[in-house]
This record gives structure tokens, sequence and C-alpha cells, in this order.
């Protein structure tokens, strides 16, 4: 089968950047000047491109244009750890984009995760969360607007304890938050996600579902977050309960009912063997 015009330029993209014709971090040059290069069309080098950057090679930038990807680690984040943390944490300069609105109703499915009538009016806040500037993570965060309402705390990044986190924003206003629930799942982007994440859509991402539950279990947040797998490990960190077992219980029971392994003692103290 005959190698399509896409394949043959991403694999001549591809040597071209082992042999170090563009460093990391450099921009290549545009689609129409490669597109000349090449004898083909600006849609063939696009999708070349994308091959690479589904690879990790490069790297699309919203706006901008591809670059060579700089060498890079995947993010551990543990699944309760604030994303800018985990950012800070993996050595980069965490940033964050928000915006919030009010008085959102809420769909349907954002109406069910806090268990509350659909149209029930909501505090809506979308993030884009940052790495040394460039777009690693995408949030959007609701609450019911009742829990807020004419209270300091109405926003989430903005008042007296903007950016404090869920549980304490709402412990000032007598709601105790008793525990959190995750879910996840991998998909691939949308267009709109892709963009703004800088990936194509044949990229992976984990989409993280994580709801704040009061202490009488009543939903006061739900969050979605979408990380491109790319980039990001999500880290359990799981409590074990503790033993005050001494280790006898793991053993296998001989016959006798003595632990299999052991030697017993005769009245004499000489050990009997089997």
């Amino acid at each position: 089968m005959p190698t399509a015009d896409y394949q043959r330029i991403a694999e001549d993209l591809r040597r071209r950047l082992a042999e170090g014709e563009w460093s990391p971090g450099e921009q290549l040059p545009p689609r129409a000047q490669l597109a000349h290069e090449y004898q083909t069309s600006p849609a063939a080098i696009q999708r070349g491109q994308e091959l690479l950057i589904d690879s990790g090679v490069l790297e699309g930038r919203k706006s901008v244009g591809v670059f060579v990807r700089e060498p890079q680690t995947r993010m551990a984040l543990p699944v309760l750890l604030s994303i800018p943390d985990a950012i800070r944490q993996a050595g980069l300069t965490p940033g964050v984009e928000y915006r919030s609105d009010v008085k959102v109703p809420a769909p349907e499915p954002i109406a069910r995760r806090l268990s509350v009538d659909i149209d029930t009016l909501c505090v809506r806040t979308r993030y884009e969360y940052l790495g040394d500037a460039r777009p690693l993570a995408l949030g959007e965060s609701w609450e019911p607007m009742a829990l807020t309402h004419r209270t300091p705390v109405l926003l989430p990044e903005d008042g007296p304890l903007a950016g404090t986190g869920v549980a304490r924003r709402l412990a000032s206003v007598g709601v105790r938050v008793g525990h959190a629930q995750v879910r996840t799942h991998a998909r691939h982007p949308n267009d709109h996600e892709a963009l703004r994440l800088g990936i194509t859509r044949r990229t992976l991402i984990v989409r993280l579902d994580r709801t704040h539950l009061a202490d009488t279990g009543q939903p006061v947040e739900t969050a979605t977050f979408l990380l491109p797998q790319t980039r990001w490990e999500l880290v359990y960190d799981i409590p074990v309960p503790a033993c005050d077992c001494d280790g006898d219980e793991l053993r296998p029971q001989g016959a006798d009912g003595h632990a299999a392994g052991t030697r017993r003692m005769s009245q004499g103290g000489t050990p009997r063997g089997r």
C-alpha cells in the first residue's frame, strides 16, 4: 500500500528533527511555506504535523503555530491536590485564568451531580491552568448559589477567601464539607478543548469529575477537570487500616493447629522436627 502524503511528510519532518534542523522550543516554518517545499497542500502538512503532535514530538500553540516540543516529564496529580500545587511541584511556574458567572441555570448533568432541580441557579467558574504560561489543564466548577448568596465568598476566586478551596470557603458560611468523591475516565477532546489545550483531537485526555459533599451527604460543589494524558498521571493515596495482629494469622495452619513451618519444643526443651 502506498504511503499517504501526510505520512511521508511526517516521516521526513521526524528525520529533520532528529538531525537537529530545528531545536527544542523552536517554531517550525508556516504551513504554507512547508507546503510549497513539499509540493503538497497545507492540509497534508497539518495532518503530518498532527501525527508528530500526537507522538509528543511537536506541540501546537493556540493562535501561534507549531513548535518542537521540549523534553517533558508527566506531572503527578494526587486526586485531591490542587492543580496549581501539582504544577508547582513539577518545577513549573503555575498560573490560572478564570471566569466566574452567577445565576447560571444548572443543566441536567450538573443538577444530577449536585442533587438539585434542573435550572437551579449556580455559580459557574471556568479555569485554564497554566505551567510556564502554557495551558496544561481545563476546569469547570459549579456551586448552588443558595449556599453563598449575599455572602463575601460568593465567587471562588474573589473576596476574602479567594483561592482557598471549597472546604474553607463554605465553612465560613456554616457548611462543613465532609468528603469528596472522584470519578475518572478517558476520552478524546472536542475541537474547542483541543484548541485550548494545544493538542489534537486524537490525543487522549483524562476527565476527572470531583464532587464535594457536606457532612450531611448533600453535594455542595462539583467540578470537571480535563487533563491531557501526555502531561498528567493520577496518583491515589489510599490509607490502609492498621493491623494489631502478630503475624500468625498469615501463616498456614498445620494439622495439629500450629502454624506450619514452625518447630514445637519437647518437654525437655529439644526441638522436635516433623
